[in-house]
């Protein structure tokens, strides 16, 4: 039992570690890279979702349409913008696919 319990505590530091390292991320950016960097990511997390019966194929496709619409064009903006920096700013527009829509 310890032996699980160290596990656990080690998840709960590894977890805890991670989030502190997002949320350091997130301060270092500008606010218009960050609030893409956050709309974007739940558009994401919604073109993964599975659509197994239709009201969860509605609820999915009104997130795509509420986190998605205009990102193509808001992502080719913000890269142009910050293409001399900061690196940041530079390394979390890089992480997204040009085009989804």
């Amino acid at each position: 039992m310890p032996r699980t319990m160290g596990s656990l505590s080690a998840v709960f530091v590894s977890l805890s570690l991670c989030l502190s390292a997002g949320v350091t991320l997130a301060a270092d950016l500008p606010v218009d890279v960050a609030a893409f960097v956050e709309e974007r990511q739940q558009c994401d997390h919604f073109r993964g979702e599975e659509a197994y019966d239709e009201a969860r194929a509605a609820e999915i496709n009104k997130a795509l349409d509420r986190y998605c619409s205009g990102t193509d064009a808001r992502l080719a903006k913000l890269k142009a913008k910050y293409s001399k920096g900061p690196a940041t700013a530079v390394t979390a527009l890089d992480e997204f696919e040009d085009r989804i829509e």
